[in-house]
């Protein structure tokens, strides 16, 4: 019995190794000897064990895009900031609404009529007359035309203190130290939305009248 359950475990190396058919060469059998001790036995299917099953190095979760930075665990694709004056720049900051205290509801703050706006239809290049291509239709950002802002729980994903201020992750570039804009309103105070402050790791509200920074984001499993 047990020769019979050896040999049927050589011959569906072999299969594994050569793939089956009516009849294998004997020379093409010897192929499965892995050990190259002259028999085909366990210890060749000690080796296909360490092949087929060994461990595979776990991918970064992060990938620099150049101008974004892609999280392959949740999909997002986030905005990378700069300090070269233009939307990008880190030192910008934006109001979530038009209202003032208990009135400013609605997302219509410069968050999204200036940042999103200018992300998701930016300037396209001018010519040397100083006017717009009319044929240039794809003018936004990273070559997407779907940026927004994070929601609350999107924007908690890449807070991460373990290196200090600004808690996020190195290859996020430059982040500000500071509280940063989520898309979430408060469920019973519709004049707050919620953020994320980058210097402690603290998630809290704000009246979305105020001016703070944000990061664009896109995509999501």
């Amino acid at each position: 019995m047990r020769y019979q359950i050896r040999s049927a475990l050589i011959m569906v190396t072999v299969g594994m190794l050569l793939g089956s058919g009516p009849a294998l060469a004997q020379s093409a059998a010897c192929k499965a000897d892995l050990t190259g001790d002259g028999v085909v036995n366990f210890g060749d299917l000690a080796v296909l064990k360490s092949v087929f099953f060994q461990s595979c190095p776990t991918p970064p979760r992060f990938e620099d895009r150049g101008k974004t930075v892609f999280d392959h665990q949740t999909g997002l694709e986030w905005e990378k900031k700069d300090d070269n004056g233009g939307i990008h720049d880190k030192d910008n900051r934006y109001t979530w609404s038009t209202g003032i205290g208990n009135f400013a509801v609605n997302p219509d703050g410069t968050a999204f009529t200036v940042f999103l706006a200018g992300l998701n239809a930016g300037a396209c290049s001018s010519t040397s007359d100083g006017t717009t291509e009319s044929n240039q239709t794809d003018c936004s950002f990273a070559g997407h035309g779907d940026w927004r802002l994070p929601k609350f729980s999107e924007l908690k994903t890449i807070l991460d203190c373990s290196n200090g201020a600004p808690c996020v992750a190195p290859i996020f570039g430059l982040t500000q130290s500071s509280y940063y804009w989520s898309s979430s309103s408060g469920a019973d105070l519709p004049y707050y939305a919620w953020g994320v402050y980058f210097n402690v790791g603290y998630s809290s509200y704000d009246y979305k009248s105020g001016p703070n920074y944000v990061r664009a984001v896109r995509g999501g499993l």
